[in-house]
Parts: structure tokens; C-alpha cells; sequence
């Protein structure tokens, strides 16, 4: 709205959170503008830029590209020509004005700045409407046109101009007494809404009607033809489909061909309410006439519209009931009917509606047989059979179209910005249906005693949802039924029994195995769903349900016997049971597991023959597999439940979700119990021990890995034994107790060395490394990395090897290697490069930190919110304060130390949460050192102290040292020289031990200070 012009940061802020920003307003802003260039922006093409200048931002682009200065350019046009009454030439410009508006203006934003400014830009809207209408009634009146009157004034029942118009507009087509009807209905909405009078012009209009004044009406001259219009009204509530709108325009009317445009879609999906909301917007290009045909092909209360049936109506809605421009009454035969209709469109312009149409054969008939003519034919089903025609599939609504929906449903009441999220609620709710938010809106619209959250509350009590989708007689479900009626009747069957899936996608293999069908008859079978939009395919072989189908589905399957409904999902879970283990087996062969017996019921061949293909099944298969298993848990398969959470198990660990592959191995422990097995209780209570470590959650942690490592030392089993203990060490590496860690890494190498598991010894050598080089020990860290190294390349262990190159690459960092780091970094990349989120991260974080250190901020920026993102996604605390720290660290280096402090205070947030005492440490230091830089002595010497009691409890040597570097340099600066001098020497012995770059660094301090006390 400001094109051209800058707008500031602060502005934007004040205008899009009224006075009181978020902490990260700033950030989000950020976020906003880059997303904005990636998207939209990137796509507007050249000369079209969003620049950053001085602390403002500029949109740079040609007005006529901004709707808004486009509305305004068209609106001095119109006004142009009513001037020189070039009256047809203004409608039309207003009409093309009209087509501008795409939904609500500003739609999701609140605030006094949004609700004005939208004010404001509706009033403009409604004034080029009013002008438009005012142009229109002097020519010539249509239904169409009271119809638009009549929706208007319902959205602004107080809008006196309007009412005058429709008076007018009544009068002029013959009617005065509902002319004066209106006006009596409009004194009595004004005296009983606002409590005031007609104004003086309304009076006047009133007045001069009942005088029969001639001068109101039409003027003479040149009137705007209109053909035939049968048109069903168009609803003031439709929205959004800006881009199908767009699709439909640009494809209208070819010159070459007759132009068809097949819309298909779900049941409720919106087809016909797109097809008579764009036939109304093409009025003026059809001059010929606009035609409206329910075929009825899924209507209960009539029978389904042959084409001989259907061309006698569209010939008879044409006026063609008798002779008339020299053809022949209609005639009875499909064949003459469909001659005589395209013999009657030949060289005219029409639009022709076909709603709801069964299928290719029914409208073929019905299609003109020369360019010229617009047809729009919508159906449930894709019409691949209709030659030319053009396909538009329809999906539901985006979420904030459907919320615009739901406020422009009701009548009686406005959506409160308190209820805005319960408003949200209800619309997922409705799967973004539009025909399933119409009707649960139009509901609460009629029950004045609800609310919005009333509503969501009965849509979300299990098994009311699709009771509860219901407006006056008509309910969802009986749309869904019509459809499922169309399938043949083992079709039927197999439809209902899909309503056990346990999972959100479907596959042809998973629906084989669940049917009792080979695969190609499970796709078949998909396939024919797909063309009654029963289900949908997002993916290439993958479909899933509408919600609302999904559980229309699982109230069929009730009909089906309840052993019919057991074998089947038997079937499914065996399925996924099968087919997870051989995944798991190709992915990590070497890792400890028990047998898992799956009955040879399970005819599909496996989705998975390699290492690859195992890691891509798992990750699309991974939420199927994680609902198969909680809805085996809670329908009596709990086995299915317990063994699924052991095959996972190791992939959950390197890709998450942790908090939900927690509660499921927490199940799996429950369920080993109740049995009394006791070697796969311990196998369920490690899985579930290094997902608690990794969420954080020590103390459980190591209460799961005490209990599964006595069972195991019962059993014997050294490797497991071993595999627990190196659990323990990493347990308490990450509280900071390395004594105890190491300890515990020694007994394990003892025990892998024993029994020859090499790829153990490669893991505990890591971990030992680990340890080393928290407690400072650089040269045994580098020893027993070198040594893993070698171990990995000698086993061709890819994943390990990534590993071992990224420890050793990290102690290059500490070194103050960074380029032979990075190098490192490099390789481990492109050994292995297809790493977990959590080892990705790792990864990320690294890299960004040798990039700080060669003072490349800006990619190291990058990298740290690419890591801190995965480690929140995935739910790692201690690793999200270590990058908070580090991202610190580097906007300090940037000169950027209050936003730095921010970080910071959240490191330090997080590590006192869950007793991170290292990162703790770090986090008080980084504080201690703003405070430093901004001469705060007194606080920064308060918090350097702290941060050295930190570290000395956890025996950090480097962090010890850093510390006492920054107290030195504090002490100095308040002119205690000698008690600073005292503790940088303390930091240089520690810093010279453990071989670090800050030696050189502080030597040159210490140098310059006493050659300047010398002098």
C-alpha cells in the first residue's frame, strides 16, 4: 500500500502487534520478509524487489502488479468514462474491479491498524459496487442483478444507498409495490437497529415512487443485451479459489476448440459453488445466454438426468419449444436433439453449467460442436473419458480460507477475536470441507445460546463428528453415501473394511495385506476410489482420506463380523510388523535384537530389498507405523504393539519423534511385564533408557538402564550388558560427571574386546573420546579417535566412520585447526551422507562453529538456526542450549550483544532446567561477558565467578580457563591490575596444558601489559 516508499521496522512491528511486539518481533518480521522473497516475490518476476534500506523496507515493482493500486487506476477510469457516459464501457471496468478482490482483505490479521485499514479498503469496495450497480439500473434490470441487491443489503442492512438502488432497481422492472415493500422494510430495520429515520434522499426516492415519477425511470438509448440466464444465484459467502479462478480464465473460450472445463472433487468440495461463482463473473463475455443444468447424479429425491432429458431442457431454457429461426420443434430422438443444440449454439456465444454429472457418457451429447462457447461440467468423478475436456481437480480449503468461510456463513453473529481459535478448532474439525463448515456455522448461527466453543467441543467428543455435521434435514454423511452407492457392491465391501486402517496413508501393499488382495488388485481397486474421490492421492502411491470419509469408512466397518474385522486388521499389522523388522535388519545389521515371528499369512512381497529402500520406507511409513502400534496397544494386539516398538527402536533414536517413541517403548515395558518376559522387558527398557537420555530425563534414564542391565548380567549376555553400561557412561557424560562416565565406557571396552564386537569398540572408543576431550585431555582423545577411525574403515562402516571424522574434526576446532576442521567436517559429509535429524544438527552446529572462528558470520548464522530448528523439532534440550550459546558467541562477534544476551539468558534457561552444569557454565560466561563489553564490571565479575564454580565442579578444564581469562580482563579494566595479572597466568598454565589457541592469544595480552607497566 506504500509502494515505493520506505516503511520502517519499528512501524511494521507497532502496526502488526499493536504496542506489545513478542520478545522475537524482530525475528519474526525476518522471517516474514524471507519468505515472502522465496515465495511470492520469487515468482512475480522481474522488476518486482523487496529491499532493505536503512532499518526500512521498500516493495519496488510496477503499481499496475499491486492489486490495490490497480483497483485504484481502474476506479478513475470508470469514473472517466461514466463522465463521457460511455456508460457500457464503465460497467465493464467496474466489472473487471470486481475481479480484483481475492477473500478478505488483510485476512489473519488483527489489531486497530488491520481492522481500520480493512474498514477502510471494504468501503471502497462497496462504493465501486454502489457506482456499478447505479450504472447497471439505467440500462437494463436483471434477476441476477436484484439478486445482488438483495446479498448486499443483507451484509450491510444499514446502508441506505443500497436500499435506494434496490427501490429503484424494482421500480424500473415493473414492480413498484415491492419498491415500496423495500422501503417499509427498511424504515423498520433503521428504527428498530439504530434508532433513527430514513434520510431525506431515501425519503425522496419513497416520495417520488409513490407519484409514479416517470423521470425515475430507464433512460433511453443504447441497452446492455442479455441472452438467456437461468443461473442459480451465486452464494455470498463463496471464497478463496483465487488460483482455480485464475486457471478457469486463462483456459476460457479458446478459438481453436470448444473449451471444457471438468472440475472434480470430493463430496462438499465446492465444485458447483466455483462453477456459478465464475459463470456469474463471465456475464458480460456471454452474451448469448448463461445456462444452469442439474443433471442430478447424486440426488436422492430424483432420478438421474439422461442426455435426451437433458437436451430437451437445455434446448427449452434456450426458448427452442417451437419453430424459431428456422429449425424444427425439439425433437424426440438423442441424436436430432443433439444436432438441433449444436446447430442453435453454432456462432453464438453461451456459458453452459453441467453440476453434477455421473460420468463421460452423459454429458458427451451435451457439449457444443464449434469454438466459441464456455462449458463447465462438475462431478464426482473424473471425467478421463470426456475428449478435450480440461481437468481441474479440487482439494479443500486452505485453513484461513475455511476460517473466512465460517465468519462469512453466519448472519446473526460475528466471530469474536477471543473465539478465533476455537473457530480454527472447528474448521479442522471439518476437514477444511466447505460444505461440512456451511453446515456446523449455519448450526451455530441458529443456536444463540452457543458458542464457538460449544461448537468444537461437541465436534470433537469421539464417534458425534459426523452426527454432529448437520444443518436443519440435510447431514454430511448423506452426501458421503450417495457416492459409496455408486461402487459395485464388493467394492462396497472392500470400502468398508478400509475403514480399519490403523494408519493416516494408504499403499497398494498395505491395502493388499489388510483386503486379502494381491497387489495389483489392491491398486485397481485404489484407482477406482480415486476416480469416485473417495480417497486421494497426495503423492504418487500414496492415498489417504478426506477426514470426514475416514470416519464415514470406520462407522461402515461396524456393519462388517466382528471375526471378519479382527482377521483383517491381523492382516495390516502383521503387515507392517513384517516388513518394519526386515527394514530395520537391512539398516542396522549389527545391532542386538530378538526373533520376531510373523505369521506366513503375510503374502505381500516386502516393500524393501536394500539399505536405501529400508531408510525411505521407514521415513514415509513412520507415522502409519507409530498409529499401528498405539491402535494395536489399544485394541488387544498388544504384542503387535510391543514388538513393533523393538524393531523402531534404533531408528527412533537416530530420527525421532523421541517423546512419542518414548510413550511407545514405555507400553512395550508396560506389556513385557504383565507377561514375564523378562529378556525382551530388557530389551524395551534400553530402547526406552536412550530416548529418556536423549530427551534430557537423566535420573529415569538411568532407573530404566539399572533395571535392564541386572536382568541382562542375569542372562549372561555380555554384548548387552556391555551396550547398557556404555548407556550409564553417556547418562552421566551428559550430567557432567566424566569420573563416572568414563568408569563406565572402561568396563564396556573391556567387555566388547572380549567378546570381539568390533562395532561396540568403535562406538565406546567415541564415547571414551568424548570424555577426553571434555575433561582436556586432547592426545587420548585423539588416540582413541584414530583408533575408531581405523576400526570403521576396516569394517566399512559408513555411519560410524561419519562419525569418528566429526569427533576428530571437533578437536581439530579446539586445536584452532579450522581449515584442516572444515576439510574434516567435509569428508565426514560426503562418507555418509544421509544422517538422522539429531546427527544432522550435530553436523550443522559444528561447521557453523569453524565458520565463526574464520569470521564467516553469515554462514555461520545460517548453520545455527538450521541446528537450533532440528534440535527443538526434535526435542533435544542440552544440545538446543549448547547452540543457543553458540549463536550468542557469534552476534557478539557481530557487535549485536543485546540480541546475543537474549540467547544467552535462554541457554542458561535451559541448562538449569535439566542440570546441564557444562553448558551452564558456558551460558554464565557468555552473560558475565556482555556485561564486561558494556563496562558493567561489578555484574560481569559476578557472573564470571559462578560460571568458574561451574566449571571447576564438573572438572571442565577449558571452560575453567575461560573464565578466568574473562575475570583477568575485567579485573584489568577496573584497574586492579595485579589481581588480574594473578588470574590470566592461572588461565595461561591451564590454556598451555590442554595446547589451545588461547595461549598465544593471552601471552600477547600478558606482553603488552607489562611493556606498557615497564615503561
Amino acid at each position: 500500500m506504500n509502494l515505493r516508499k520506505p516503511v520502517t521496522v519499528k512501524s511494521l512491528v507497532r502496526n502488526l502487534w499493536e504496542g506489545t511486539p513478542p520478545d522475537k518481533a524482530r525475528d519474526l518480521l525476518y522471517s516474514a520478509v524471507t519468505r515472502l522473497r522465496r515465495g511470492p516475490l520469487s515468482g512475480a518476476g522481474e522488476g518486482v524487489s523487496l529491499r532493505n534500506i536503512s532499518g526500512a523496507y521498500v516493495l519496488d515493482t510496477d503499481p499496475q502488479n499491486v492489486d490495490y493500486h490497480r483497483f485504484r487506476t481502474l476506479r478513475s477510469q470508470a469514473r472517466a468514462l461514466t463522465e463521457a457516459r460511455e456508460t457500457v464501457g464503465a460497467i465493464g471496468v467496474y466489472r473487471e474491479m470486481a475481479r480484483l478482490r481475492r477473500g478478505e482483505p488483510l485476512a489473519g490479521l488483527s489489531g486497530a491498524w488491520a481492522i481500520g485499514t480493512r474498514r477502510n479498503l471494504e468501503e471502497e469496495l462497496l462504493l465501486s459496487t454502489v457506482d456499478r450497480i447505479n450504472l447497471e439500473i439505467r440500462q437494463d434490470v436483471g434477476a441476477d442483478l436484484l439478486t445482488e441487491l438483495d446479498e448486499l443489503i443483507k451484509r450491510f442492512p444499514f446502508n441506505e444507498k443500497l436500499v435506494e438502488l434496490r427501490m429503484l432497481a424494482l421500480y424500473r422492472s415493473g414492480r413498484p409495490t415491492d419498491a415500496l415493500a423495500a422501503y417499509r422494510q427498511a424504515h423498520q430495520r433503521l428504527a428498530r437497529g439504530v434508532g433513527i429515520q430514513p434520510s431525506p434522499a431515501l425519503r425522496e426516492v419513497h416520495e417520488r415512487i409513490l407519484r409514479g415519477d416517470p423521470a425515475l425511470l430507464p433512460e433511453p438509448g443504447p441497452r446492455v443485451h442479455r441472452g438467456r440466464n437461468n443461473l442459480v444465484h451465486d452464494t455470498a459467502a463463496f471464497t478463496g479459489r483465487t488460483a482455480e479462478l485464475d486457471q478457469i480464465l486463462r483456459r476460457q473460450a479458446r478459438k481453436d476448440a470448444v473449451t471444457v472445463i471438468a472440475i472434480d472433487g470430493m463430496p462438499g468440495v465446492g465444485k458447483t459453488a466455483l462453477a456459478v461463482h465464475l459463470a456469474h463473473r463471465l456475464t458480460e463475455e456471454y452474451p448469448d445466454g448463461l445456462l444452469y443444468l442439474d443433471l442430478h447424479s447424486h440426488d436422492a429425491r430424483q432420478e438421474r438426468m439422461d442426455p435426451v432429458t437433458a437436451l430437451g431442457r437445455l434446448l427449452r431454457d434456450l426458448g427452442v419449444t417451437s419453430v424459431r429461426d428456422g429449425l424444427d420443434p425439439v425433437p424426440h430422438g438423442l441424436d436430432e436433439r443433439a444436432t438441433m443444440w449444436r446447430t442453435y449454439l453454432a456462432h453464438r456465444k453461451v456459458l453452459i453449467v453441467l453440476d453434477d454429472a455421473a460420468g463421460h457418457e452423459q454429458v458427451r451429447h451435451l457439449l457444443p460442436g464449434v469454438p466459441g462457447c464456455l462449458v463447465l461440467v462438475t462431478s464426482r468423478r473424473r471425467l478421463v473419458g470426456l475428449d478435450n475436456a480440461q481437468p481441474l481437480s479440487l482439494d479443500v480449503l486452505s485453513p484461513e480460507e475455511a476460517v473466512t468461510l465460517f465468519g462469512r456463513v453466519l448472519r446473526r453473529r460475528r466471530v469474536t477475536p477471543e473465539e478465533e481459535d476455537d473457530v480454527a478448532t472447528v474448521v479442522r474439525l471439518c476437514g477444511y470441507l466447505p460444505l461440512a463448515i456451511q453446515m456446523v456455522a449455519s448450526r451455530l448461527d441458529h443456536r444463540a445460546a452457543w458458542t464457538v466453543a460449544d461448537l468444537a467441543d461437541r465436534l470433537e467428543k469421539a464417534g458425534r463428528l459426523l452426527g454432529e455435521i448437520r444443518a436443519g434435514d440435510r447431514e454430511i454423511t448423506a452426501a458421503f453415501e450417495l457416492s459409496f452407492l455408486d461402487l459395485a457392491p464388493d467394492q462396497q465391501r472392500a470400502f468398508r473394511r478400509l475403514g480399519l486402517h490403523p494408519g493416516v496413508e494408504l499403499t497398494a501393499r498395505s491395502v493388499a495385506a489388510l483386503l486379502g488382495y494381491e497387489a495389483a488388485g489392491a491398486e485397481r481397486f485404489l484407482e477406482e476410489l480415486m476416480d469416485h474421490h473417495l480417497i486421494a492421492e497426495p503423492r504418487r502411491g500414496r492415498y489417504r482420506f478426506h477426514d470426514l470419509i475416514r470416519e464415514y469408512a470406520r462407522l461402515l466397518a461396524e456393519e462388517e463380523p466382528e471375526d471378519e474385522r479382527e482377521a483383517t486388521i491381523e492382516r495390516v499389522l502383521d503387515y507392517y510388523l513384517f516388513t518394519a523388522d526386515a527394514a530395520d535388519r537391512l539398516l542396522y545389521p549389527y545391532r542386538l535384537r530378538g526373533p520376531i515371528e510373523v505369521p506366513s499369512a503375510v503374502s505381500v512381497e516386502p516393500a524393501v530389498r536394500t539399505a536405501p529402500e529400508a531408510r525411505d520406507w521407514l521415513a514415509v511409513e513412520l507415522q502409519n507405523l507409530l498409529l499401528a502400534a498405539h491402535y494395536a496397544d489399544a485394541h488387544g494386539s498388544r504384542r503387535h504393539a510391543a514388538l513393533l516398538a523393538r524393531v523402531l527402536g534404533r531408528y527412533l533414536e537416530l530420527w525421532g519423534p523421541w517423546a512419542e517413541g518414548a510413550r511407545l517403548h514405555e507400553r512395550a515395558v508396560m506389556m513385557w511385564r504383565d507377561i514375564g518376559d523378562q529378556r525382551a522387558l530388557a530389551y524395551a527398557l534400553a530402547d526406552l533408557s536412550v530416548l529418556q537420555r536423549c530427551s534430557g530425563h537423566y535420573d529415569k534414564a538411568l532407573r530404566s538402564a539399572d533395571e535392564a542391565l541386572e536382568i541382562q548380567r542375569a542372562a549372561g549376555d555380555k554384548r548387552a550388558v556391555a551396550d547398557l553400561l556404555d548407556q550409564k557412561g553417556l547418562v552421566h557424560g551428559y550430567r557432567w560427571e566424566f569420573d563416572v562416565a568414563f568408569g563406565y565406557h572402561e568396563q564396556a571396552l573391556d567387555l566388547r574386546r572380549e567378546s570381539g564386537d568390533r562395532y561396540g569398540e568403535v562406538d565406546t572408543l567415541n564415547y571414551m573420546a568424548k570424555v577426553h576431550y571434555n575433561r582436556g585431555d586432547y592426545p587420548k582423545a585423539a588416540r582413541d579417535l584414530e583408533t575408531a577411525l581405523e576400526l570403521c574403515r576396516e569394517a566399512g562402516d559408513r555411519g560410524r566412520q561419519r562419525m569418528a571424522l566429526n569427533n576428530i574434526a571437533k578437536l581439530e576446532t579446539r586445536r584452532g585447526e579450522y581449515r584442516s576442521a572444515l576439510r574434516l567436517y567435509e569428508e565426514a559429509m560426503s562418507v555418509d551422507p544421509v544422517m538422522g535429524p539429531q546427527n544432522e544438527a550435530s553436523w550443522l552446529n559444528n561447521v557453523a562453529e569453524v565458520y565463526r572462528h574464520l569470521d564467516r558470520y553469515v554462514d555461520a548464522l545460517d548453520h545455527y538456526r538450521k541446528a537450533l530448528e532440528a534440535y527443538r523439532e526434535i526435542g533435544d534440550p542440552q544440545s538446543e542450549a549448547e547452540v543457543l550459546n553458540n549463536i550468542g558467541n557469534c552476534l557478539v562477534c557481530m557487535g549485536k550483544d543485546g540480541e546475543a544476551l537474549i540467547h544467552y539468558q535462554s541457554a542458561l534457561h535451559i541448562a538449569i532446567e535439566i542440570s546441564s552444569r557444562g553448558e551452564e557454565s558456558e551460558a554464565l560466561r557468555n552473560i558475565g561477558t556482555v556485561h564486561h563489553r558494556a563496562n558493567r564490571s561489578d555484574s560481569a565479575l559476578d557472573y564470571f565467578e559462578k560460571a568458574l564454580h561451574r566449571a571447576r565442579g564438573i572438572g571442565d578444564v577449558y571452560r575453567e580457563a575461560r573464565a578466568l581469562d574473562e575475570m583477568g580482563a575485567t579485573l584489568a579494566r577496573t584497574g586492579e591490575a595485579a589481581r588480574g595479572s594473578a588470574y590470566w597466568k592461572r588461565a595461561l598454565d591451564l590454556y598451555e596444558h590442554l595446547g589451545v589457541p588461547e595461549a598465544d592469544a593471552l601471552r600477547r595480552r600478558l606482553a603488552r601489559r607489562d611493556g606498557v607497566a615497564g615503561s
